[in-house]
């Protein structure tokens, strides 16, 4: 009786599938983790602008308590947040250049309530509705690691927002 031919080559097949097997996991893993790090980067610079954002928001309405200014005289925001110049501050609309009028006057009925409409009464001081100021359209930007003299480069977020201010 003739012996079987022992298997040859069998365990250079199966650690070649192995290997094979775990790269395509660490490929996997690699891309993955890459996905991940470009999401939280681009999300801490979204945040990073909103940030930015809403300081010019607050900067400007800070500017709207000085006496004898009116609101749309004051000076187109051009303001750096950084010491490098790169995070600036900025009135007007995204792309748009820094000199647009940034604050501009609604029609009295713009927002809120007119004296004729209903009104809900539950969260009104009696006696204070004849207040209410003139409102504002306020536009403003933030411009991420732009170049100061192109209005249109780097990353930009805008907030446009309207405000009833004056008695």
């Amino acid at each position: 009786m003739k012996n079987p031919a022992p298997p040859r080559g069998s365990a250079l097949v199966f650690a070649m599938i192995v290997v094979l097997a775990l790269t395509a996991v660490g490929v996997a893993l690699i891309r993955f983790t890459s996905r991940e790090l470009a999401g939280a980067t681009a999300g801490r610079q979204n945040d990073a602008l909103v940030a930015c954002a809403e300081a010019g928001r607050q900067l400007l309405l800070s500017q709207f308590r000085a006496v004898g200014i009116a609101p749309t005289s004051l000076q187109a925001l051009n303001v750096a947040l950084d010491a490098a110049g790169q995070t600036r501050v900025l009135g007007g609309h995204v792309g748009a250049n820094v000199q647009v009028q940034q604050v501009q006057v609604l029609p009295g009925g713009s927002f809120g309530t007119s004296a004729n409409s209903v009104r809900d009464l539950s969260n009104i001081i009696p006696g204070a509705g004849a207040l209410g100021g003139t409102p504002y359209r306020i536009v403003v930007h933030c411009q991420d690691r732009g170049d100061p003299a192109d209005p249109a480069s780097g990353r930009q977020l805008e907030i446009e927002f309207g405000v009833k201010f004056g008695l």
